[in-house]
């Protein structure tokens, strides 16, 4: 939940655009509408775009002529890319997760169930939730010295 907010670039979704899972083509499970938004907006042989220029027309608004920078907001549906509310749970309930991470979030049923439950309400289910585990997170005792692990890639174990 914590991606509700904050900010991307294209180098973050590049290879789920072009080249998803080593197959040359796209993440078949992206809409093709918000694909081809996505690809107008990070173009293949782009890594590094003027934010000014990076663009997306929100899809979940009735008004077509607003316009929402990536590089405002991870969620192309979040109106001011400031805010704790349901619009990114909406859009992962539609397949509009912009990165595979989050979307991956539907592929499970336990998952599915919290994001269809924060998507239903005003954001106070999610607030209250985010809220309640980010003070046990406080609690954890931070690693230091030896006893942690420094990872460069935090999807890979330290090897020894």
């Amino acid at each position: 939940g914590g991606h509700n907010i904050g900010k991307i670039g294209c180098e973050f979704i590049q290879e789920r655009l072009y080249n998803f899972q080593g197959t040359g083509q796209a993440d078949p499970t992206i809409p093709v509408d918000f694909l081809n938004q996505m690809k107008l907006n990070c173009p293949e042989n782009d890594t590094i775009l003027d934010a000014s220029t990076f663009e997306v027309s929100k899809l979940e608004s009735n008004h077509s002529d607003v316009r929402k920078s990536y590089m405002q907001a991870l969620s192309t549906s979040i109106p001011s890319g400031a805010a704790f509310d349901t619009h990114y749970y909406e859009s992962l309930l539609k397949g509009r997760g912009l990165l595979f991470a989050d979307q991956q979030l539907m592929s499970h049923a336990k998952t599915a169930r919290l994001v269809s439950a924060y998507a239903s309400d005003d954001g106070s289910t999610f607030r209250m939730d985010f809220a309640r585990v980010m003070l046990k997170m406080s609690n954890l005792d931070v690693l230091t010295g030896l006893q942690g692990q420094v990872r460069l890639n935090c999807s890979q174990p330290v090897s020894s």
